[in-house]
């Protein structure tokens, strides 16, 4: 996508956004400004990460469950953003630093100037932290907490396998078991290897060095967030209770069927008191933003193209 509109007001206030139009992105300066309902906030966003969400959003591939959920919205990318709160809230006041995650499929989405949100959607960016650092953070943060806090066979000391932990939400799940004294492997990309195991992995390999079928078995999670592994093919390295989990379960990679060796993954949106629970952990650097490159919104294409690229290490950024 590569058509910009371009316009000029000077009565009126203008709002900036991406929107989706005929299944490409394309940046819009005449959006109106979200009034926010009950419970909820008007944010003016700085800060929101661009992930494969947004191109499958462009795609058409939510238009049903848009459909389904009455979705309306005029901006249909973004879910992880940082920002500052517009609007008096029960929990949050005008001027507060926040970040958070929109709703997967409902409600507004963060590409664009201004949002509203379920204040139970967001928390306070830890002190010591950037807009950009905080954006970073969301999804990866909740789906790692789902993972072991909702979906573990144990809380602690535990054998895991993470598949593609160099990504926007591997380098958070692999952070987040060293906390809980879990022994960690990982696959990722060339030239991650020993940032990895800076981040927390005892082990580590690229993969072209090791396959699923040079391991070792008795993982009591395999986490696949390359989207690329079936259950089939780690079926043999699965401990007794061990249990994996595709980050998109689907009925080709056997995450939503029923065998006793799936654990179903779905973070539909925020969640204040998780996002909370990370605080100290993140202003005490035991918890650290992984942040592949930072673009301008009105540079979008070049994010997006970024995007697409393999070997990425966490987080792509946009500012306002």
């Amino acid at each position: 996508p590569n058509n910009i509109l371009h316009s000029t007001y000077t009565t009126r206030e203008v709002m900036k956004g991406l929107i989706v139009k005929e299944k490409t992105i394309t940046y819009n300066s005449d959006l109106k400004k979200p009034e926010p309902g009950k419970s909820e906030v008007l944010i003016k966003v700085h800060s929101a990460s661009a992930n494969p969400y947004d191109m499958e959003s462009a795609a058409g591939i939510y238009d049903n469950y848009f459909k389904e959920y009455g979705f309306d919205q005029a901006v249909q990318t973004g879910l992880e953003f940082s920002g500052i709160i517009k609007t008096q809230g029960d929990k949050f006041n005008i001027g507060d630093r926040v970040y958070g995650y929109a709703h997967l499929i409902t409600g507004c989405k963060t590409h664009a100037e201004y949002i509203t949100l379920p204040e139970e959607y967001i928390s306070a960016i830890p002190t010591g932290l950037s807009f950009e650092e905080a954006a970073a953070l969301p999804i990866g943060i909740l789906t790692s907490l789902s993972i072991y806090e909702d979906l573990a066979p144990k809380p602690s000391d535990l054998n895991v396998l993470i598949i593609g932990a160099s990504g926007g939400v591997g380098v958070y799940a692999t952070q987040l078991a060293k906390q809980r004294n879990h022994q960690i492997t990982a696959l990722v990309g060339k030239g991650h290897v020993e940032f990895l195991k800076e981040l927390g992995a005892h082990k580590a390999y690229e993969y072209v060095e090791k396959s699923l079928n040079d391991l070792e078995g008795n993982y009591d999670l395999i986490l696949d967030f390359s989207t690329r592994v079936t259950l089939d093919d780690c079926r043999s390295l699965l401990s007794a209770s061990g249990k994996f989990i595709p980050a998109l379960p689907d009925d080709q990679n056997g995450g939503t069927s029923e065998d006793q060796h799936v654990a179903y993954l779905m973070v539909m949106h925020g969640d204040t008191n998780r996002l909370e629970s990370v605080e100290t952990l993140l202003t005490s650097k035991s918890l650290v933003p992984v942040i592949e490159e930072v673009y301008n919104f009105n540079n979008y294409n070049e994010a997006f193209r970024h995007l697409q690229k393999s070997g990425k290490r966490g987080r792509i950024i946009l500012n306002w």
